[in-house]
């Protein structure tokens, strides 16, 4: 019986010793503080094809986050409610998200974002919206944008062409958008009209033609800007505007992005239309491109990210939604989490709360470490916009290259 005694006792010794050293250790997940963030994006819906990487991102900067103890102390749980592009889906899905627990929700649409303004004022939780209107963050509220109002990257980028891009002894070129009746779109319409009519020797403004939403057949739009020589469209419309565009036998035409919402569905667009479709397009983002990141640690994170969670370690090539997953990670989605960190460290993990992330929000700026080589955007106490330049970006259909050309254009407020 002391035989047995003295194992049974030692055994417990043991135990208590595995698990005195194992907590003190603290594997990764364990002893941390859980905040939950939320994402509400169209998963099944009719621009899912453009979205669902962006929501993938967001669930992998997460994990990455957790994985590399970026925020010690902190295990974030993100959440991601599909939307299905309905409308009746925005309120519900953010009661949901904050039922579970989520202090910031962060949205992909605009439309979302307006929906939801009252709600964020009134419950103290962050909307970050990676576009919006002017009456969405006027006056300043909880609403932070990701980029800016689509009209100013338009100006810069009009300008640029000016002159940079088009040859005027071939006269005065025509503009035109066909696309659906998104708040974005809306926003280019009006600014490419503005800019035309203040700048009537430079370009001349054909139409705006905002088909309902879902709209798949162009053919009406491609007769109407036939003749145009730059034709702006959001993804995933824009494939099939351009599918019917090409299928008429014209090829006049470059595709001009002014914020770089076409990206994020490159390769629906490129399968239904190849690479020919876009060459000399015209596009301005606000990240850096895949081959920039041996001078961007944020590009590089986005890589890293991409080869772990989505590839199993092979080329990034064969996840086919590469680029719309590096450009959502290396801007719109990498803002919200580096706020989070910043929020953190001011307050603990033990008292962040809405409030705590909102004080960091409107004194954040895009000025750490991982933001080498991006010019320094910010918010403040008025200003709920994030970029104050947009990046130029060039395809080379012969290369199948979307990248960077080197520049950094302001933004302009006004034509």
């Amino acid at each position: 019986m002391s035989s047995l005694l003295k194992k049974v006792t030692m055994a417990l010794l043991i135990l208590v010793l595995v698990a005195t050293f194992g907590f003190g250790c603290g594997k990764k997940g364990e002893e941390r503080t859980t905040i939950t963030i939320g994402c509400m994006a169209d998963l099944t819906g009719v621009a899912s094809s453009a979205i669902k990487p962006i929501a993938e991102v967001f669930v992998d900067t997460a994990r990455y986050y957790n994985d590399q103890d970026l925020i010690p102390g902190v295990k974030i749980n993100a959440i991601v409610y599909d939307t299905h592009f309905d409308a009746a889906r925005i309120v519900p899905g953010y009661d949901w998200l904050r039922g579970k627990g989520a202090e910031v929700i962060v949205v992909v649409m605009a439309q979302d974002a307006e929906v939801l303004k009252s709600f964020a004022e009134r419950n103290k939780c962050v909307i970050v919206s990676s576009s919006g209107s002017p009456g969405l963050v006027e006056p300043p509220g909880w609403v932070f944008l990701t980029s800016t109002f689509s009209r100013y990257p338009t100006f810069a980028l009009l300008k640029w062409i000016s002159e940079h891009d088009w040859d005027y002894s071939n006269g005065i070129p025509k503009l035109g958008i066909a696309s659906w009746p998104t708040l974005t779109d809306l926003d280019k319409v009006d600014a490419m009209k503005a800019y035309a009519q203040a700048h009537p020797d430079k370009f001349e403004f054909v139409d705006g033609l905002l088909l309902p939403t879902g709209t798949m057949d162009f053919q009406s739009a491609v007769r109407k800007l036939k003749d145009c020589d730059y034709i702006s469209s959001q993804s995933p419309q824009g494939a099939y505007f351009w599918r019917d565009y090409l299928a008429a036998g014209y090829h006049k035409a470059k595709v001009l992005d002014p914020d770089g919402s076409m990206s994020s569905a490159l390769p629906f667009f490129t399968a239904m239309n190849g690479w020919g479709s876009l060459d000399g397009a015209v596009w301005g983002m606000s990240c850096l491109s895949w081959a920039d990141r041996d001078e961007s640690p944020l590009v590089q994170r986005m890589y890293d990210m991409l080869l772990e969670y989505r590839t199993g370690g092979k080329d990034i090539s064969n996840y086919a939604d590469n680029q719309a997953y590096e450009g959502a990670g290396a801007s719109f989605v990498a803002v919200p989490f580096d706020i989070l960190d910043r929020a953190v460290n001011e307050v603990g993990a033990q008292n962040f709360n809405g409030q705590a992330y909102y004080d960091a929000a409107i004194k954040y700026k895009t000025d750490g470490p991982i933001w080498e080589n991006y010019p320094v955007n910010g918010y403040s106490e008025t200003k709920r916009t994030l970029m104050d330049y947009t990046a130029l970006w060039r395809i080379n259909a012969a290369e199948e290259s979307f990248k960077w050309a080197g520049e950094w254009l302001p933004i302009m407020l006004a034509p």
